[in-house]
């Protein structure tokens, strides 16, 4: 089985944490209050996640905070992950 590399959606921030969702729904409809929102990408590779945060939510009237969303959404994907940091993203599937 082939791992895809990138993975593009909506996120939104809530007290310094990510709520990460499909491009297909609206950010009002996740969360009617947040701190920013915006776009993402994360893309994988064996030993690493890099994740961009661009954009904004006009549902809510928020800006993405670029670079503090994307540190934020790639601590908590490292915080999820329990497999050992060397190869920490070899097998994973988004």
């Amino acid at each position: 089985m082939k791992t895809k590399q990138l993975k593009i959606g909506k996120y939104v921030i809530v007290n310094g944490m990510p709520v990460m969702f499909p491009l297909e729904i609206v950010h009002r409809d996740i969360m009617l209050q947040a701190d920013s929102a915006g776009f993402f990408i994360i893309k994988v590779n064996p030993y690493d996640v890099d994740v961009y945060c661009w954009g904004e939510s006009t549902s809510l009237n928020l800006q993405s905070k670029q670079a503090e969303d994307a540190r934020i959404i790639k601590d908590f994907i490292s915080t999820i992950s329990d497999a050992a940091p060397a190869k920490k993203f070899e097998n994973v599937e988004i």
